[in-house]
């Protein structure tokens, strides 16, 4: 009996060794970027917007998704801003603007739009229920004391103050004399002025010839019911004595004495998109509410010897990447024979049937891609 008794507790003792040396890891959910991998999905073109289909763009410079669900072109060639639908159908054009370069939108649904000038102009589509062909173009803010600025995007962050990216045409190297002045904060209140970036950097937190612009309250449903400080933006990043391989750059935010701060988002350092190689000339980026990346490059050109010109495909082609919430490149389309010089980017805000719009500039259209895995 005791023998028995013995064996019994034994293998009792075995049983539980055995469970306790050999136990396996709770599974562990695959990163969004392990789950989708990019060759699951590619973007496939829906639509051109162009002359052959009845379309007037000439040299487009930007594409704007409005919170009223219109997209918006600066139709740049055109002096004009176009009206359309999700789906691209015109629904009217506005008064007189030269040469409009970016669009935004505040809370009160008034497009805000700059054109390599210093001077910010204003629709009030609200007032004028949305009959933009009614509603005059109003010059609202201007930096009077430089008139050598020019201002190349623009981005609400909260209600109605916005960010505005400033070039200095009279610095014959394309460095501003105070280069933190790149990036300008226009405050409702009147109490903005240049952000504190690093003054002529090459790393991080410093704009060098900046291109665009996002605030990252794109990001939300609801973005008249959220703000935030923190952005994205592109820079061309080269002077003629300075190169910044940080073409497009986070910036985001902490809490010092109490107080809400700026500071460089070092979190995507390693990740594709602050891969120094792997933009040209970045002009445009924008965000989806997944928190997805977008950002559209023009790419690099030269003359032939027929003195024609054309894309140097040495360089990174132009054309547009998609990236995670945390940098990880998923798709790109990038083509020197379907883009010319792309400027302007934008996107559906939610994820599911997202549209994605391209300002070909340099082909006078606007391009229409939709994510599929039905290839």
């Amino acid at each position: 009996m005791r023998v028995l008794l013995f064996i019994l507790v034994a293998f009792i003792l075995s049983l539980w060794f055995s469970c306790t040396h050999d136990k396996f890891d709770a599974p562990t959910i695959p990163s969004s970027e392990e789950r989708f991998q990019p060759r699951e999905a590619k973007y496939v073109l829906l639509t051109s917007l162009d002359a052959a289909h009845g379309y007037q763009f000439e040299e487009p410079s930007d594409v704007y998704v409005g919170a009223d669900n219109f997209v918006y072109v600066a139709n740049t060639g055109m002096n004009r801003i176009e009206m359309l639908d999700a789906g691209g159908s015109i629904q009217g054009y506005s008064q007189y603007i030269p040469h409009p370069e970016a669009i935004t939108q505040n809370d009160s649904l008034k497009l805000l739009i700059v054109n390599k000038t210093n001077v910010i102009y204003e629709i009030d589509l609200y007032k004028y229920n949305h009959e933009i062909w009614n509603a005059p173009v109003v010059g609202i803010d201007s930096i009077q004391s430089e008139p050598s600025f020019q201002f190349t995007g623009i981005s609400v962050y909260n209600r109605f103050d916005y960010y505005v990216t400033v070039i200095d045409i009279n610095d014959s190297s394309m460095i501003n004399h105070n280069s933190s002045i790149s990036i300008y904060d226009f405050k409702s209140e009147g109490s903005g002025g240049p952000l504190p970036l690093y003054k002529d950097g090459t790393g991080l937190y410093t704009a060098l010839v900046p291109t665009g612009i996002v605030s990252l309250r794109e990001r939300y449903l609801d973005a008249s019911q959220e703000t935030t400080p923190a952005f994205m933006f592109c820079q061309r990043g080269k002077t003629s004595l300075l190169t910044n391989n940080f073409k497009v750059q986070s910036v985001t935010t902490t809490i010092i004495e109490g107080s809400v701060a700026l500071i460089p988002n070092t979190s995507f350092i390693g990740s594709d998109i602050y891969d120094l190689n792997k933009f040209y000339y970045p002009e445009d980026i924008t965000v989806d509410r997944a928190g997805f990346i977008f950002v559209v490059d023009r790419g690099a050109y030269r003359t032939d010897p027929t003195g024609v010109v054309v894309a140097d495909t040495t360089q990174p082609l132009p054309g547009f990447y998609r990236f995670s919430s945390t940098g990880t490149q998923l798709q790109a389309v990038l083509s020197p024979t379907q883009f010319k010089m792309p400027k302007g980017i934008a996107v559906l805000p939610e994820e599911e049937l997202q549209i994605i719009y391209v300002a070909d500039t340099g082909n006078n259209r606007i391009l229409l891609f939709r994510l599929s895995t039905q290839f």
